[in-house]
């Protein structure tokens, strides 16, 4: 055992149980939402001999759907879960929970190597490991793909920082370093921010002095894993045959500005999250914004400039607040706009980037413990700090509950985000198979209320009044469904059967002669 874990053995064994601890409730959590065709119905997880096909497809693939997600270390843990566990959730989750334990571990070597301050990085990895924002992450057993590829970037980030010591094991060191990074790439593509994240913690750390040309050398492997990774993913892996993960051209896909001005306002929901995370939405709005003299653009470019002056101001007496500038928008830049993804703001995007807001916090406690020597007042200080992190542990915990089974999901998620239509569906499609019918009617109604202008909602609206008899109902509900979509052939098919139940032949030939 090596004299650094003998040391910290006890910090380590804290922080894995106050993981198992914080998310333990999420055991008995059910699988649901993008969870069915992940695992549920994805062949290709459920087959161990088509493993080859995880690294040639679309994620979804083996549910017999298409995307242009690429994730194939992360269908091999589901396979693996599968393997052992079948379909029951427990196995998964506990699968996110131990990834998440151990990335709190990783997080406190890192720092505690970086910054020579075990209170500093104990502090980190408590914040990062009770915050409410890695709910989203780690209660939903589809959002493994940040904790995944967190794990591996970070084991190859730690294996990294021992190359600098250039120890009898560097070989081995820098062949693991570089197979956990490309296992990083395989579990999402995020990973991509680690050769920047490595070069900033060489010009971070003081201890190990080596040229700029060396460490360029060092990092030339990653580097160039990298660029043929994006290369792959733009040709041969890109399934959708496009840059834009929308389904459509819009305004925000077509303009880098507009996307860079809305993530300048989205920034300031970001911090909010990790500052006041009361309120934490799964399906979360933000508006587009077109102009540069908007309020919260003009805000965040002078929050940004002063921050960013002030740390290169403090760099010489304190480099800790221009490596939390840069290790946000390095971890943050995948999620900016400056890639077209298909949501400009998720909750799960802050798992990695928060680490800097939870570093500036480890070291504003340390700086007061430091500051006030008198016993009652570091009291009141540990004793604050102790009710933070408490509140903190308790709004986790309550939010874990908010994922238990697929309807208090869909509830609560809709009274935060009404206009979230295909949740709605997924809510009426659940209350459906539960055999409550007429819930499933009332939210298939609201839908069409809202907005009708999806064939499938009229289609199962009219399934359900078929089962129960109202043929007429059931009919209108098929056509309608076919004068939105004229090639909705399922409708086609439920209506030939529809008309031979009610012996209505014309119209069953009529049907017929259109399939």
């Amino acid at each position: 055992m090596s004299k650094s874990l003998k040391r910290n053995i006890f910090i380590y064994i804290f922080i894995f149980i106050l993981g198992f601890l914080t998310y333990v409730n999420i055991l008995s959590n059910k699988l649901f939402y993008d969870d069915e065709e992940l695992i549920y119905q994805n062949y290709y997880v459920q087959n161990p001999r088509l493993l080859p096909k995880y690294f040639t497809e679309n994620m979804v693939a083996g549910a017999g759907k298409k995307s242009n997600m690429y994730r194939p270390v992360l269908l091999t843990s589901f396979a693996l879960d599968y393997a052992v566990w079948k379909n029951n959730p427990l196995g998964y989750h506990l699968t996110s929970i131990i990834l998440h334990a151990a990335n709190g571990i990783f997080i406190f070597i890192f720092i505690n190597w970086l910054f020579r301050n075990k209170l500093l990085a104990f502090l980190t990895s408590l914040l990062f490991i009770i915050h409410p924002v890695q709910t989203e992450a780690i209660a939903y057993a589809s959002g493994r793909t940040d904790p995944l590829y967190s794990f591996f970037g970070l084991s190859s980030l730690l294996l990294f920082t021992s190359l600098l010591k250039k120890d009898k094991y560097f070989i081995a060191k820098y062949i693991f370093s570089i197979i956990f990074f490309i296992l990083s790439l395989l579990s999402k593509e995020t990973a991509i921010i680690f050769p920047a994240i490595f070069l900033l913690t060489y010009f971070t750390q003081k201890e190990y002095k080596t040229s700029v040309k060396k460490i360029l050398l060092i990092l030339m492997p990653f580097i160039v894993i990298t660029i043929i990774y994006i290369f792959l993913r733009l040709t041969v892996l890109n399934f959708a045959n496009t840059l834009n993960f929308y389904r459509e051209e819009n305004l925000y896909s077509q303009n880098l500005l507009v996307r860079l001005l809305t993530f300048f306002a989205v920034f300031f929901q970001y911090f909010s999250i990790i500052f006041l995370p009361y309120e934490l939405v799964f399906a979360r709005s933000a508006p587009i914004i077109v102009s540069p003299l908007n309020l919260w653009v003009i805000i965040f470019i002078f929050a940004f400039l002063t921050f960013l002056i002030l740390s290169l101001v403090l760099r010489k007496t304190n480099n800790l607040f221009i490596f939390s500038f840069f290790w946000f928008f390095i971890c943050i830049f995948p999620v900016s706009g400056i890639i077209p993804i298909n949501n400009i703001i998720a909750e799960h995007y802050l798992y990695l980037p928060s680490v800097a807001f939870f570093l500036i916090a480890g070291f504003l406690f340390c700086f007061l413990y430091k500051k006030y020597h008198r016993a009652n007042q570091r009291i009141l200080l540990i004793f604050l700090g102790t009710i933070i992190c408490l509140l903190l542990f308790l709004r986790t915990v309550t939010r874990n509950t908010h994922w238990h089974d697929p309807i208090t999901f869909y509830i609560i998620s809709l009274k935060q985000s009404p206009w979230h239509i295909p949740m709605r569906h997924n809510l009426a499609m659940t209350y459906a198979e539960k055999g409550d019918l007429e819930l499933a009617i009332s939210q298939y109604k609201q839908i069409i209320e809202t907005s009708d202008v999806y064939p499938n909602t009229h289609h199962n609206l009219a399934n359900i009044y078929k089962n129960q008899g109202r043929y007429k109902e059931a009919e209108e509900e098929y056509q309608k469904a076919l004068s939105l979509d004229p090639n909705f052939r399922f409708s086609y098919v439920e209506l030939l059967d529809l008309y031979q139940k009610t012996g209505e032949k014309d119209k069953a030939d009529t049907i017929r002669k259109k399939l």
